[in-house]
């Protein structure tokens, strides 16, 4: 999984995907017939099918971009504020190393502080966003040379192997992205035309699969990404949403989407037919490229294949490796069968 590894660690806030897409651009060299870019820096990645005419289109979409923040202020001393870019729990950065990107090419080093508590009632109570700010180890005048209002900022995260899991900061939603490169590579069926595409944006609002979508209008729509665990204490059992470690997740809905009921059984048959490890998604909040391919795709069916994660939107979230394999291996095998779907 060592393109994991370098999705994760590539840097790409919401609008600031740049680098991600020249990672995939050079993956995905050789196994396209087609490479392009739009506007909202989309990747779409084309492999067109060689076998009889009205081939179903077949869209992969995985998001590319990564929450963050952008620099909203710098006091007279060198202490930056910051407004999120994406969702973000403000207990879950507080103490946390950050990368700066500034509009002059350099990358700094800060940490994310707080105001002290100087009560126990103020210790109680859980640190909000507009609190923190960006320690950058200088003089005012120092920052203000370096940094400005608009710069943008990563999590400082080290990939790490941990048992059977992985650590990182940009799982939502690099996983998706190397799930649906890899799948794009592997699979082999001439009846269909494939666009994989590194989706942008779509921590603030499914902006780049919405223009993708438009633009391709596809028949089947696939998106991949991340979805909550309901597998750690505290967690009521009626709750549960997926279990690491117990196989890919295919959406069924989410706050968003309803997915083609079709679409979802044809896929959990195809898993149940090889023996592929999967669990059925319910999700009562939230919502992923799934749900702009179903309304701007034109006539989609859509779904989402998941991968289950602890701490979810946080700089150190939680996947497990057989849940990434299984989904390569579902996908794969539903791409060398998807002409056979009834539309």
């Amino acid at each position: 999984m060592d393109l994991l590894r370098r999705l994760c660690e590539v840097d790409g806030v919401s609008g600031r995907e740049d680098a991600v897409v020249e990672l995939i651009r050079k993956d995905l060299e050789g196994f396209a017939d087609e490479i392009k870019t739009d506007a909202m820096k989309n990747i779409t990645a084309v492999k067109y099918g060689t076998r009889g005419e009205n081939r179903p289109r077949i869209m992969l979409a995985g998001h590319i971009d990564e929450i963050g923040f952008i620099i909203y202020n710098i006091d007279e001393n060198g202490f930056a504020s910051v407004a999120p870019v994406g969702g973000w729990s403000a207990s879950s950065i507080y103490g946390h190393t950050v990368r700066v990107h500034t509009r002059k090419g350099e990358v700094l080093t800060g940490v994310f502080c707080a105001p002290p508590a100087l009560t126990p009632e103020a210790a109680a109570k859980a640190i909000k966003l507009d609190k923190l700010f960006i320690d950058f180890g200088m003089d005012g005048d120092a920052v203000k040379e370096k940094v400005s209002r608009g710069d943008w900022v990563s999590m400082d995260t080290i990939y790490t192997e941990m048992g059977d899991c992985l650590v990182a900061k940009a799982f939502d939603d690099r996983v998706g992205a190397y799930i649906i490169m890899e799948a794009f590579k592997k699979y082999s069926n001439p009846a269909i035309d494939v666009y994989c595409v590194g989706t942008s944006q779509e921590e603030v609002g499914l902006r780049g699969s919405t223009v993708a979508a438009q633009a391709i209008k596809p028949d089947i729509g696939i998106a991949s990404d991340i979805t909550g665990a309901g597998d750690t204490p505290g967690f009521p059992k009626t709750h549960r949403i997926c279990n690491l470690g117990d196989g890919v997740a295919i959406k069924q809905q989410d706050a968003s989407v309803i997915c083609s009921p079709s679409l979802v059984d044809f896929i959990r048959d195809i898993a149940e037919e090889n023996n592929i490890d999967h669990q059925m998604e319910i999700l009562v909040r939230g919502g992923t490229d799934t749900s702009s391919m179903q309304k701007f795709g034109g006539n989609t069916h859509a779904t989402c294949l998941s991968i289950p994660t602890r701490n979810g939107h946080s700089p150190v979230a939680i996947i497990h490796k057989h849940d990434v394999e299984t989904a390569v291996e579902l996908l794969v095998e539903f791409l060398n069968r998807a002409h056979l779907f009834n539309l």
